[in-house]
């Protein structure tokens, strides 16, 4: 009784420290009138409306099984400046759900003869790296090449992602790199495969990358929704990214074609990434044998361009996407005939985690998310946010969690949602503002009495505005 109390007080202590405006109206914004509570739709609705009253997410949500859609909602603002909301038919950027349809056409490539997965890539490209030369089409696939990821680069979200003009100018940019193993001996993801595969499409087909995914693929699957993200072509009903820079919403920088040809340059729809599942799973779009290469696991829980595993004792297809203001993923149960996707359109939506929460509500199982963060992640976030004209709430790593406090006793073990969202036991949410270099400069965080967010400031800084009370913050 007395530990429950305290811990009650502590909250409250928190809550009351953490005062700053609330989160601004349109986070609250959801397409449609809500289900009722006691059906699945409902259930589901109460799932995820959390996120995106506390602003962490904006997007789209869908859950269908065999053909039936039993959920879909769309939440939060799809252009902020003029508070356009998204609805379910909101086009976003699918980051790297795009890989899928990448290794589809090329699997597409295969069956008419055009290349073989063991072809060299050199094959197909002339003038690639001598060490690159005992790379596969099918190591490009399942990340197997030893390729270092190009947007890992320094100057790739500030240079690259914004200046490159083909695909082979961004891949060039580590032709003097080493490769980061021997080719086919082990596994790291990379970009660059893909973007070097969008480049091997155009030469083989003779066709722009968007035009030849489009007739290898798309087409065949109905898909009328999904297509180029290019940000200077006009995109009807496409959501605006954002990202989250020292407590305020800015505008995502915008990525040019050639930066994420291949590896993450769609934009799509709940409902075609739904008819993509239905599409590739029954043959529609390629060969019985075809399907069965790309879902087959390599050795890596990786397949082409699809992560192969199980979730709650089901066989799980999946795969994550993350891009400036952007967050996606799709989750694929092929022997129940269930799809999950979660599109957003900010940084801070944990898409996998609001797609596997939905997946054991669907299912009847306890929920198991299993995200981890790097300590040296955790130790980037620690530090003092303000939240207020006199309120600090400061992060610290604890072993393998970040723990908050604010100026009283409170603390609060926070576990990790995605790679920059965490949640307490009695529910609050914190999110970090991050910069591309890892860099945390903000803090959105959900508490019973609303949103509230803040910028990082320096110890000294935080020491002025907690005075007296500045000993209470931090580790004990």
């Amino acid at each position: 009784m007395y530990e429950t109390r305290r811990r009650i007080v502590q909250f409250a202590l928190l809550g009351a420290l953490l005062s700053i405006h609330s989160a601004s109206a349109e986070a609250e914004a959801v397409a449609g009138e809500a289900p009722p509570p006691g059906d699945l739709a409902g259930r589901a609705d109460a799932l995820v409306r959390p996120y995106a009253r506390a602003g962490i997410f904006s997007g789209a949500v869908i859950v269908a099984r065999d053909g039936a859609v039993l959920f879909r909602r769309a939440y939060g603002a799809a252009q902020r400046e003029w508070s356009v909301p998204n609805t379910p038919e909101t086009r976003f950027r699918i980051a790297s759900l795009t890989k899928q349809f990448t290794a589809a056409a090329i699997l597409k490539l295969q069956e008419a003869g055009r290349l073989g997965l063991a072809d060299p890539a050199a094959h197909h490209m002339p003038g690639l790296p001598a060490t690159w030369a005992p790379i596969t089409l099918r190591m490009l696939l399942d990340h197997t090449a030893g390729l270092p990821n190009v947007t890992a680069l320094p100057d790739f979200p500030t240079t690259i992602a914004r200046a490159a003009r083909t695909p082979m100018e961004v891949v060039g940019r580590l032709f003097r790199e080493a490769l980061l193993f021997p080719a086919g001996t082990a596994q790291e993801y990379s970009n660059t495969g893909y973007i070097l595969l969008a480049a091997i499409i155009e030469r083989i087909t003779g066709a722009p990358f968007a035009d030849a995914l489009r007739s290898l693929v798309l087409a065949p699957a109905g898909l009328a929704e999904t297509g180029d993200a290019d940000p200077d072509t006009v995109v009807q009903q496409r959501a605006a990214g954002y990202h989250r820079v020292a407590g305020q919403w800015r505008n995502a920088p915008p990525v040019v074609p050639a930066a994420a040809l291949g590896a993450g340059g769609l934009v799509s729809t709940l409902d075609d990434l739904v008819a993509w599942d239905a599409a590739l799973l029954s043959g529609r779009v390629l060969r019985p044998a075809s399907v069965a290469e790309m879902v087959r696991d390599g050795g890596h829980g990786y397949g082409l361009g699809l992560y192969v595993g199980q979730a709650y004792g089901e066989r799980l297809l999946s795969h994550g996407g993350f891009l400036n203001g952007f967050s996606a993923i799709k989750d694929t149960y092929p022997d129940l005939g269930l799809s999950i996707v979660v599109l957003g359109n900010t940084e801070t939506g944990p898409a996998q985690t609001l797609s596997r929460r939905l997946g054991a509500l669907v299912l009847g199982r306890p929920e198991a998310t299993e995200i981890a963060v790097p300590a040296a992640v955790l130790d980037r976030y620690a530090g003092f946010y303000r939240t207020g004209p006199r309120a600090v709430v400061s992060l610290a790593r604890e072993g393998e969690r970040l723990v908050a406090r604010g100026a009283g006793p409170a603390r609060l073990v926070l576990a990790p949602e995605s790679d920059r969202v965490f949640v307490a036991e009695d529910g609050t949410r914190v999110a970090l503002d991050i910069e591309p270099d890892g860099r945390a400069t903000g803090l959105l965080l959900d508490l019973a009495g609303g949103a509230r967010s803040g910028p990082r400031i320096d110890p000294a800084k935080a020491r002025r505005i907690g005075n007296r009370r500045l000993a209470r913050l931090g580790p004990r």
